[in-house]
């Protein structure tokens, strides 16, 4: 057939392999910084969202949240880099959190 692609979809990572991914990036830069859901509120609020940490709990738990979400965590916590790994199988795995917090992030210029 034309146009079809050369592989399979089940070749590529789920759905919910990303939102695990996503979950463990969050995480990650939480950990990096010692940083507890008690206090992501907090550092949210400077940065204009309010929300309380049962939510946040659910809400990075699930996985399933905006990209709006995903940067206002990232500049709350102030991370200024963010390393997608090569294999999202790895970053979405149990433990994963645990593997991205341990990267090393590069040199600043």
């Amino acid at each position: 057939m034309e146009n079809e692609p050369d592989t399979q979809p089940d070749q590529f990572p789920s759905e919910k392999s990303w939102e695990e991914l996503a979950k463990n990036l969050v995480r990650a830069e939480m950990m990096k910084r010692g940083v507890s859901f008690a206090k992501l509120p907090e550092m949210l609020e400077q940065q204009g969202v309010f929300d309380n940490e049962p939510n946040l709990r659910n809400k990075v738990g699930r996985g399933r949240f905006s990209i709006v979400f995903f940067l206002q965590c990232m500049k709350a916590l102030g991370a200024d880099w963010i390393q997608i790994p090569e294999s999202i199988e790895e970053g979405a795995a149990k433990g994963g959190a645990q593997t991205l917090a341990k990267k090393k992030i590069p040199p600043s210029d």
